[in-house]
């Protein structure tokens, strides 16, 4: 879920020409618990080979060069329309075990696919760059974040009313990192006895949950639904219930004076508009221990998970990859 009206259907905003971000200390950050599973207690087999196998001498620009030579494949023909980007990569730096990266963009807005574009490219750039992405990857994470929607709006690029969420995951050896700025997630496949459970590794960034709704409000959002916002509800009342049981008018975020931009995520990179509402591209980290207990993650768009569970994706993979 997107923005609902775009600079054309809207014409022209009458904003100050710098917009900024409001103060940090009106972005809270939410801090997840660092998750520590049960070890393998040496079992590795199979699994620990496949984590473990690849070395490398190539340093963090080597890996950036051949990043940029990967990922051109995925690249949207001349005047797609196509706005969802997954892409993955396999990053060699010196000695370390093998590091792989996980990225999933949501574009959005009149510009959204050349925000995933943009942010696709800059985002796995800054992270290597990053002087600590080696000792610290939840703060290598968390800067290349800033960094990168700082970028965006420094671009030619308009993202006045275009940005996109983003998702990423790094695996280094068994360490697996979660960052997310959005309403796509991430789960992980968890054995547990004779069943395998969906786990959440990323919670929706949306005014479904109080703690983002109370903070995007004191950034002064207005969160109502498009019946309240056209007048078929009071908008004095709040009228949505849960993410679970959404009847398809989730809860928007607006101006104060203005129906405008509507987004349905209280999290994204770029939408420079909606930043001055509290839409920020601050990411939300989990750390997870795997282990011979995770066949399997999945990283997927709020396209997917309005229709189907965790548990419901979990199940479908299991029974494509696994049987």
């Amino acid at each position: 879920m997107g923005c609902v009206y775009s600079r054309a259907c809207i014409g022209v905003i009458c904003t100050p020409k710098d917009v900024r971000v409001k103060e940090s200390e009106n972005v809270r950050t939410t801090e997840f618990p660092v998750f520590s599973l049960d070890s393998l207690n040496g079992q590795e087999g199979e699994f620990g080979d496949q984590l473990n196998a690849l070395g490398g001498t190539g340093d963090s620009e080597a890996g950036i060069t051949r990043l940029s030579r990967v990922s051109a494949q995925f690249l949207p023909p001349e005047g797609s329309r196509k706005v969802k980007i997954v892409f993955a990569s396999i990053l060699p730096l010196g000695q370390t075990p093998m590091i792989t990266s996980l990225e999933f963009f949501d574009g959005h807005g009149e510009f959204g696919a050349q925000c995933s574009q943009f942010v696709k490219q800059k985002l796995c750039e800054n992270l290597l760059r990053n002087s600590r992405f080696r000792t610290d990857a939840v703060e290598a994470c968390h800067a290349a974040f800033l960094a990168t929607n700082s970028q965006l709006h420094a671009d030619n690029l308009d993202d006045s009313m275009s940005g996109t969420t983003a998702i990423t995951i790094l695996v280094r050896g068994r360490t697996l990192c979660v960052a997310n700025s959005g309403d796509s997630r991430a789960i992980i496949a968890e054995r547990k006895e004779k069943d395998i459970v969906a786990i959440d590794l990323s919670i929706d960034q949306t005014p479904f949950r109080l703690d983002e709704l109370e903070r995007v409000k004191q950034c002064g959002a207005r969160v109502l639904t498009l019946d309240q916002i056209e007048g078929l509800k009071n908008p004095d009342v709040q009228c949505w219930g849960t993410e679970e049981g959404d009847d398809g008018d989730p809860p928007r975020l607006w101006v104060e004076n203005g129906m405008y931009p509507g987004t349905a995520f209280s999290r994204s990179i770029g939408d420079s508009i909606a930043e001055t509402i509290g839409v920020v591209a601050n990411p939300e980290i989990v750390v997870l221990e795997l282990t011979a207990d995770h066949p399997f993650f999945v990283i997927a768009s709020d396209g997917v998970f309005e229709f189907l569970s965790s548990q419901a994706v979990v199940d479908m993979v299991r029974r494509c990859a696994i049987g």
